[in-house]
């Protein structure tokens, strides 16, 4: 028998006992995360201020990963040493280029036709043939001359000195053509230099072979295990790096391949230009095949007089461009570089408003380099989880690990 207060028992008409929410006891370092933040904010400042010395860096490094297999086969094939294997390359690639553009010369001097023929289709469209009747256009138009001829009888009879310009008064110059082809011309010598130096950063750098990649194996840690780590960590970066570019080459050239086609049988003119034009093109993620296709359906404009023959041209490269570019293309890159849709196109963003058409060409690349650190290096492995699909699979098995340099 017990004794004492007994405690309430509930009943029915008692209300349900409140469910806390679920909390998770995680402390923040405020001091850190405002160190990292930043540290994040200068990084993204330097970026941005050192381009015009970034950007050629790694464009070079990027080209001398993709030729540095082809250096390897003719050193082990032909037994031609690196320098020799090296400026063989690099002349076969740019003597290509060169054949490939002077082939193609008379074909992209017609297309500088493009622009007065389009703007002359245009204007006579817009105006009409002059026996038909005046449509909203040319009534717009009519009613435009009629308010700038009173607006000037107006201030012609208020002020009558009003029609010489006042002494004091600056000018605006008009457009002067030789100011243009002053600045076109200075352009063109900058990215003239810009090509000799990355040319010759490629040279370099498929010289040096694995100097670098034997230092950074060196300097990375005193134990056998940090520089295995280190060694993996290279192979991953090349081998994506190597991948990518080879799929974005393969599409390019499917791309390429399938507007020939189509322009040879609707019969557009130039069409071997412009479907390596659209391949080159196809190299800018996003922005290259939508210039490309607002290019295409401007010259199928100009050239044809019916719009069938154009919307032929147009969905059909929008059919392409959708299946190879935002389905073919993604997905391999997922595959090749174990990074989600959704970073790479972030990434494409942030690197784009950063280096601009160079940033599209270099943000794949750049991200892949850095998911394959994060995926060896344990404090990042969150951020690694964050840019792929989820935990990074690491091979810990040192009997697979590659040679360590001395």
């Amino acid at each position: 028998m017990t004794t004492g207060p007994q405690p309430p028992v509930p009943g029915d008409d008692d209300p349900p006992p409140k469910r806390l929410p679920l909390t998770l006891a995680m402390p923040i370092d405020v001091r850190s995360t405002s160190l990292a933040l930043l540290a994040l904010i200068a990084v993204i400042g330097f970026l941005r201020w050192a381009q015009e010395v970034l950007i050629p860096i790694t464009f070079a490094v990027m080209l001398s990963y993709a030729l540095t297999p082809v250096v390897d086969w003719l050193r082990r094939k032909a037994k031609l040493h690196k320098a020799v294997g090296a400026a063989l390359t690099l002349a076969l690639i740019l003597g290509g280029l060169g054949a490939g553009l002077s082939a193609l010369q008379p074909e992209a001097l017609d297309i500088l036709d493009i622009v007065p023929r389009a703007t002359q289709k245009i204007t006579h469209a817009l105006r009409g043939t002059p026996r038909a009747a005046a449509g909203a256009v040319a009534k717009i138009q009519k009613a435009a001359s009629e308010i700038e001829k009173a607006a000037n009888t107006a201030t012609s009879s208020t002020s009558p000195t009003a029609v010489a310009p006042a002494k004091g008064v600056l000018e605006v110059p008009g457009f002067r053509f030789r100011d243009y082809i002053l600045t076109g011309t200075a352009s063109v010598v900058a990215g003239l230099g810009q090509l000799v130096l990355v040319v010759a950063l490629v040279y370099f750098l498929l010289i040096a072979g694995d100097t670098f990649r034997r230092t950074l194996v060196r300097i990375s840690g005193d134990t056998l295990s940090k520089k295995k780590i280190t060694v993996h960590i290279l192979d991953e970066i090349d081998s994506q790096i190597q991948r990518y570019l080879l799929v974005q080459i393969a599409t390019s050239a499917l791309l390429g391949a399938v507007a020939w086609v189509v322009f040879t049988w609707v019969g557009l003119e130039n069409a071997l230009t412009w479907a390596c034009i659209g391949g080159v093109l196809h190299l800018i993620p996003y922005a290259g095949p939508t210039v490309f296709i607002g290019l295409i359906a401007l010259v199928a404009y100009v050239q044809f007089d019916s719009l069938q023959p154009v919307a032929v041209i147009v969905g059909s490269m929008l059919a392409s461009v959708g299946v190879i570019g935002l389905l073919l293309v993604p997905w391999l890159t997922q595959k090749v570089g174990s990074l989600n849709a959704v970073t790479v196109f972030v990434a494409l963003l942030v690197w784009g408003w950063l280096w601009g058409i160079w940033g599209l060409l270099l943000g794949v690349p750049i991200m892949m380099a850095i998911k394959a650190v994060c995926d060896r290096v344990e404090d990042l492995q969150p951020i690694s989880a964050f840019l792929g699909h989820g935990p990074a699979k690491i091979t810990t098995d040192d009997s697979k690990a590659p040679a360590v340099g001395p």
